[in-house]
């Protein structure tokens, strides 16, 4: 690791990771800059002197403090909400709205859906990207990219989860830039334009005539397959193939990421080889396998996942190309420095952060591995190394996998055995297909066999998830312990490369850490008393929470997926243990606090204990002024299963009568805690 800590860029990397979650986490940069401004004069003064009087301790410190600031300000500035042209900040009301359609995302059952950038209100340029939903109707066509439309409508914006340990798909879209959604009807779209004349839309169009080539040529699983390994579209896969690719731990195979990139760039290499023999080929071989890695990524789309593919991967032929060659490490953190001023966004990007840690782990692990064993035949020695390079990458994305996808494939080395050593011939003959179908020339023959070696390709992989004794489900473990995994990892990798008293005492010592949180960790869970009602449009669903234990109350009794998704996961996270039961008591008491719930009867007692909890579900139809007139509730809370006009209408009232009320659907799962 010491090729890493003396190299300066990874110094300045860590400062502006962490300027970035600062500013992410608590914004302290705002739309004045002048307050930052006078800051950096003053660090940039204290450097200064520290410099000419040689006080190194305060001259690393202040840098320090610089480069958290330039974190800091590279997050704001490429926050898009934060321009002054981003259309939020134009009232749109009764406005013509004009969009280009950016990005073609899997459509639902109701709506066509695309990412749409915002580039004119009315007659004011502007900036910003939507969500855009189409609904489809029998006159309605799928747009385009490149496609511009005009219309009148309003932005809404994204609801935050509705319970707890949801996913934040707000969050999760606020990172991509983008902040509202609009909903619209074919008939809400005044004029609609065909083409673009920019050459990004010149390209895409090329691209979707290939698509159509290819589907037409293929079935459709095999298409879909297709269009995801070599044209960075997913959008058209299987619910049912992208689970057995997960379960199989062959997911990171249908995103161009690093590992196409890395085959592509091998393919290269191996291509433009001969140039070496001439004057200043190794800088034309530079130049040409560089443009031709960021056309891919243009041709592509310019995913995040392939931009950061191919730029890790450019500084790495660059590293390699220099007379004094530089460690990998170094143009791993080089490129991963680049991006994150560029996008500091990237930071809280799932694949950025896989990406890096396998191949920093692949790096660093590897070898170690690679030395445990050696074999002689050269069959033998290709399958130890494939083996070795993918517990490798296991090691470092492990923590993270389990983190955010909550479960462990165990055969994810049978999935890489079999595929990875025949997706370079994949790639191979996937391009020549692009090729040859662009230039409407593509042979029966190549048709029938890359058919039939995708088939190939899904079966294996439909058997090796088919083993479901082997894929580790609901694992969740908290931001804390993936922090300890990472550190308990860098510890084992320093005792392995030298056995030191020092360095056991240091691993006793953070595992005595990690212990010691996890006990007080439990101890706080168990001290929860909570009573909470989860947002849910079917179903009405009640929780009790005693310590480690959740009693569920619903209408239906069994809770089973996808109805109790959200309280799955919060039992998961809590680490609850369940207790199902119906809701057939109307009245529920908790810690002398009683709960009514009235359901679309709309039946309830008119002499019921006043200042209590009430629960509406189902619509029920009532007097709501009458029932606060009587009963003076402490607070009314409408779950999902309550149409929208009425809890629209109960909540006028309430506040007429400046009663509490909470709303599911737009406040989220109420928890009270007792």
């Amino acid at each position: 690791m010491k090729n890493e800590i003396w190299y300066i860029p990874f110094h300045i990397l860590t400062c502006v990771c962490l300027g970035i979650y600062i500013q992410d986490t608590f914004p302290v940069c705002d739309q004045n800059f002048m307050l930052l401004e006078i800051a950096l004069a003053v660090l940039l003064t204290i450097i200064f002197f520290a410099h000419r009087f040689k006080k190194r301790l305060l001259f690393i410190f202040t840098g320090s403090i610089i480069f958290i600031f330039i974190g800091i300000t590279s997050y704001f500035i490429a926050t898009p909400i934060n321009s002054k042209n981003h259309y939020s900040h134009f009232n749109s009301q009764n406005a013509l709205i004009k969009l280009e359609i950016k990005e073609i995302l899997k459509e639902n059952a109701y709506n066509y859906r695309y990412i749409g950038r915002v580039f004119q209100i009315d007659d004011t340029s502007v900036s910003g990207k939507v969500i855009l939903n189409i609904a489809k109707t029998k006159n309605c066509d799928a747009l385009k990219h490149g496609n511009i439309i005009i219309t009148k409508s309003s932005f809404k914006t994204i609801s935050p989860p509705k319970n707890p340990y949801d996913f934040n798909y707000k969050k999760y879209l606020k990172h991509k830039g983008i902040y509202h959604q609009l909903y619209l009807k074919n008939w809400e779209i005044t004029s609609f334009e065909e083409k673009t004349n920019n050459p990004f839309s010149v390209l895409f169009r090329l691209k979707t005539k290939i698509q159509e080539h290819l589907k037409s040529k293929f079935s459709f699983n095999v298409y879909a397959i297709i269009n995801s390994l070599l044209l960075g579209e997913r959008k058209n896969i299987s619910t049912e193939i992208l689970n057995n690719y997960a379960d199989a731990g062959a997911i990171h195979i249908l995103a161009i990421s690093g590992l196409h990139i890395g085959i592509l760039v091998q393919i290269l290499n191996y291509i433009f080889s001969p140039l070496i023999l001439f004057k200043h080929g190794k800088t034309v071989r530079l130049i040409l396998m560089i443009v031709i890695l960021w056309l891919f990524a243009v041709f592509t789309g310019l995913s995040a996942s392939v931009v950061r593919a191919v730029t890790m991967f450019s500084f790495m032929i660059i590293g390699n190309s220099l007379k004094q060659k530089q460690p990998v490490e170094h143009s791993l953190i080089s490129s991963m420095l680049i991006l994150l001023l560029i996008h500091p966004h990237f930071l809280f990007d799932v694949g950025f952060q896989l990406s890096y840690l396998a191949v920093f782990s692949i790096v660093k692990f590897q070898p170690k591995l690679l030395g445990i064993y050696t074999p002689k035949l050269y069959v033998t020695k290709k399958i130890w190394e494939l083996t070795t390079v993918s517990f490798a990458a296991q090691i470092g994305v492990l923590p993270v996998s389990f983190y955010y996808f909550h479960q462990f494939p165990g055969l994810f080395l049978i999935s890489n055995l079999i595929i990875i050593p025949f997706l370079g011939i994949i790639l191979i003959f996937g391009i020549m297909i692009i090729i040859l179908s662009g230039l409407q020339i593509l042979p029966q023959i190549l048709i029938i066999l890359y058919e039939k070696i995708i088939q190939f390709m899904n079966i294996m992989i439909q058997w090796v998830a088919s083993k479901e004794s082997f894929i580790f489900k609901n694992i969740f473990i908290s931001s804390f312990e993936v922090i300890f995994w990472y550190l308990l990892i860098i510890i084992c990798y320093h005792i392995i490369l030298q056995r030191t008293t020092k360095r056991l005492i240091i691993l006793l010592l953070v595992i005595i850490l990690f212990q010691s949180f996890e006990i007080l960790n439990n101890w706080q869970l168990n001290q929860k008393r909570e009573f909470i009602v989860f947002h849910n449009k079917k179903n009405s669903v009640i929780a009790i929470r005693d310590s480690d234990v959740l009693e569920i109350y619903s209408d239906k009794g069994d809770i089973s997926l996808p109805l109790d998704k959200s309280v799955r996961s919060y039992a998961a996270n809590e680490r609850l243990t369940m207790t199902n039961d119906i809701l057939s008591h109307r009245i529920l008491k908790i810690d002398n606090q009683f709960i009514l719930n009235i359901d679309s009867l709309g039946i309830y007692p008119k002499n019921f204990k006043k200042n209590s909890t009430i629960i509406l579900k189902r619509s029920p139809k009532l007097n709501l002024q009458r029932l606060i007139e009587n009963l003076h509730p402490k607070i009314i809370i409408a779950d999902g299963s309550n149409y929208n006009s009425y809890i629209r209408r109960w909540k006028e009232t309430c506040k007429q009568l400046k009663t509490p009320f909470h709303s599911t659907k737009q406040n989220g799962a109420y928890i009270l805690k007792y």
